[in-house]
């Protein structure tokens, strides 16, 4: 009986382990496949990243140096949105004015880029109140941060979106690259802070990049001038001894003359020599500019005076003149004389580029604006207009460089701007502005010694 009954346990415990053999069995196989499978997508996950950089680091993003920015974003978006987890992408950068405005997109429906837009001028408008990190609060990757593009994150047509922002390696922001989230929002963060580091090393990249094309643009364009001013102050000094002579002898042959007509002929000829004269002393300033005054200067009070003084001349001729000055704006180390030149000769060059372009668009108002604003590296005016804009911006520093018709000017403002702003320690550069227009950008260095309490800044409107 109990050989029996130990069969029955036998039988009764091999009918039982085979059941549990299998599921054993299944649950490793089960396993295993489970395992395969999470190899498999992180193989196909590096190989989507390792395709990804690598696509980003054969960008060329040498574009920049032809100031053609608008191409390189629209490209940069389009390789973004075929490389990267996000299929719809945005790049913001700043124009003449500072302002960031959507310079290229990919996937981005018209609703969506204005509301990029819109993102912009909010973050322009908390940089300048001081109040920007807010937006910086919930980050995604070391670099990058979500915000909601809408008026709220529950108003109708809300949308997320990351931001990463391009900064030069001074910590000044000159742009972002954003991508919309799309399904990602229910992916878990580690995949979402993975898939934006690609993103952030791309933006370094474009840091960089705008950096170094700034620098070698700036280079380039005062080894030039350099070359131009030596050889202008040669053509000078060799016309000047013969001018003198000139102008000496027709002078004579004015005054003892009898016959009138050889006295209106000599005039003429002084006249016009005195013309040269004063073009050959504007190329000795250009290549050998006057010592400065040690004086300190508001260029606020400099800019109000010239808009008070030309504000009605302008009103007569349809041009609105606004003039904006910031908050507290500091006073720099100068000749007053000479900075209220370059400001007389840059106001006056964009009316006449205004009177020379044709008022197509029925009910357009032309309009030059000046804008006084300050932040930790220095003092920036900006003088722009709604003309046609520089032919060539690159040159419109050169001396000689005019696009106006013979007679009407020599091409030698711009360049004596260039030498006055170069002596006071700044920069001077020109942009065309999108759709039209053109701007001219002064920086010049802040007396750091040197504190005032300015009273009654703001904004005078024509």
């Amino acid at each position: 009986m109990q050989v029996e009954m130990s069969a029955v346990w036998k039988m009764a415990a091999l009918h039982w382990a085979c059941p549990g053999a299998i599921a054993c069995l299944t649950g490793a196989v089960w396993l295993l496949r489970q395992q395969v499978r999470i190899q498999v997508a992180a193989r196909r996950r590096d190989r989507r990243v390792r395709g990804e950089i690598e696509a980003y680091a054969r960008l060329d993003l040498r574009l920049l140096a032809d100031g053609d920015v608008r191409a390189l974003s629209r490209m940069v978006c389009r390789v973004v949105a075929e490389k990267s987890r996000f299929y719809r992408a945005a790049m913001l950068v700043r124009d003449a004015d500072g302002r960031l405005y959507v310079a290229g997109s990919t996937g981005m429906d018209d609703k969506t880029a204005h509301a990029i837009q819109q993102w912009g001028e909010r973050a322009d408008k908390e940089e300048q109140c001081g109040s920007a990190a807010a937006e910086y609060m919930d980050h995604i990757g070391a670099k990058s941060f979500a915000v909601v593009l809408g008026e709220s994150a529950s108003g109708v047509g809300a949308e997320r979106a990351i931001v990463i922002p391009i900064d030069t390696t001074g910590g000044r922001m000159v742009g972002a690259l954003v991508v919309c989230v799309d399904g990602m929002i229910f992916l878990p963060r580690k995949e979402v802070v993975d898939a934006m580091a690609p993103l952030e090393a791309l933006v370094v990249k474009l840091g960089r990049a705008m950096e170094n094309a700034a620098l070698a643009e700036r280079l380039l364009r005062a080894e030039k001038l350099a070359g131009l001013g030596l050889l202008a102050g040669g053509v000078a000094h060799a016309l000047n001894n013969p001018l003198t002579a000139v102008m000496g002898f027709a002078e004579l042959i004015a005054d003892t003359t009898q016959d009138s007509r050889v006295e209106k002929d000599a005039r003429t000829i002084v006249q016009e020599a005195q013309r040269m004269r004063e073009t050959v002393e504007s190329l000795l300033n250009f290549w050998r500019p006057g010592s400065q005054s040690d004086e300190m200067v508001r260029m606020t009070a400099v800019v109000e005076d010239l808009a008070s003084a030309c504000r009605e001349t302008l009103e007569k001729r349809g041009v609105r003149l606004v003039v904006q000055v910031g908050d507290d704006v500091p006073a720099i180390r100068g000749n007053r004389e000479k900075l209220r030149q370059v400001m007389e000769h840059l106001l006056n060059n964009a009316a006449q580029a205004i009177a020379s372009s044709p008022n197509d668009d029925a009910g357009f108002e032309h309009a030059i604006r000046v804008t006084v604003s300050h932040d930790a590296r220095g003092l920036h005016v900006i003088v722009s207009d709604t003309g046609p804009g520089f032919r060539q911006p690159g040159r419109a520093f050169d001396p000689f460089y005019t696009t106006r018709q013979p007679g009407e000017g020599t091409g030698l403002g711009l360049s004596i701007c260039y030498g006055i702003v170069r002596e006071h320690g700044g920069e001077i550069s020109a942009f065309n502005l999108h759709p039209r227009g053109a701007a001219v950008v002064l920086e010049l260095p802040v007396a750091d010694f040197f504190v005032e309490d300015f009273a009654g800044a703001g904004q005078v409107v024509a």
